[in-house]
């Protein structure tokens, strides 16, 4: 079954990284990327992004925003943190794992999660599982190590509830 709001948003959204990775309004370079854009987005029934037409309501789209900028702010933090880490003479490390509430209940928030967690150096997901969420840290944080990962955690998930619920 072709879920059309899903698949018509994900060809928009794959079409538009198209336009921004060759950098050309060519005829021929359009239509070979919106081609394929239809072509993905048929055979994956719309997968990647769901039925982002929903973001049309300014509270989602408004929330949607706001978390790129925050992913954006936390993804330099964690590049600036890592790269004095990597030019100490002694490179601290103290790895671990801790585990982490993960209370989102849609699959794609859940993965975004996951994604953005593993996107911002220095932190990986290991797995989730159920309510919980696994997360690596190259260098663990001081203080309460499981309430600065769920801290973490939360502020993800948070702005992402406010998206996708």
């Amino acid at each position: 079954m072709i879920r059309t709001p899903a698949v018509v948003s994900t060809a928009a959204v794959l079409f538009l990284i198209w336009i921004g990775l060759i950098l050309s309004l060519d005829t021929q370079e359009l239509v070979i990327g919106l081609a394929a854009a239809l072509i993905v987005s048929v055979a994956t029934g719309g997968a990647l992004t769901g039925n982002l037409f929903r973001l049309l309501k300014p509270a989602r789209l408004a929330a949607a925003v706001e978390y790129v900028f925050y992913f954006i702010w936390q993804m330099v933090k964690a590049n600036i943190d890592i790269f004095f880490r990597v030019f100490k003479p002694v490179i601290p490390v103290r790895p671990g794992i801790v585990k982490a509430g993960l209370h989102v209940k849609s699959p794609r928030a859940r993965s975004i999660v996951a994604n953005s967690i593993t996107l911002t150096p220095g932190t990986i997901t290991v797995d989730t599982r159920g309510d919980f969420i696994f997360v690596h840290w190259v260098f663990l944080p001081e203080g309460d190590v499981h309430e600065k990962t769920q801290q973490m955690v939360d502020s993800f998930a948070g702005r992402l509830e406010k998206i996708f619920e």
